[in-house]
């Protein structure tokens, strides 16, 4: 079997950011509440303006992880101020020991490997 691997021309000084979120539910309202919105985030993230593309992952019946990939942090930056994050918080503010979150957000600083089509951050720039 044989496929191309490839690597990218990333920038000095990149812009795209990698954006990590995990949510674990911490009782049954977080619980009914992640599994009912998980797609919902997922899909409003990926229609976001500068947002690339979504991963998501169940890591456990109790937490989901997303990472994102955004062409600049600023393009983040709007998303968390728009009405589908507000949304978001609101079950927050509503029920504050429900839900465990976490972020983080990257910038890169090397090309990563790639193979065959490009995902992540190879769907941003271009191929060496």
């Amino acid at each position: 079997m044989s496929y191309s691997i490839f690597q990218i021309d990333l920038p000095e000084s990149p812009e795209a950011v990698v954006f990590i979120n995990g949510f674990v539910a911490r009782d049954r309202a977080g619980f009914l509440w992640m599994w009912r919105k998980v797609l919902w985030i997922a899909n409003v993230t990926n229609q976001a303006e500068g947002c690339v593309q979504v991963k998501a992952g169940i890591c456990s019946p109790k937490e989901v992880v997303m990472v994102s990939y955004w062409r600049s942090e600023n393009s983040l930056k709007t998303f968390f101020r728009g009405n589908a994050h507000q949304e978001m918080m609101q079950f927050i503010v509503k029920h504050p020991n429900s839900l465990c979150l976490y972020n983080e957000t990257y910038k890169p600083v090397r090309s990563g490997k790639y193979s065959h089509e490009p995902q992540g951050m190879a769907a941003i720039y271009a191929r060496i």
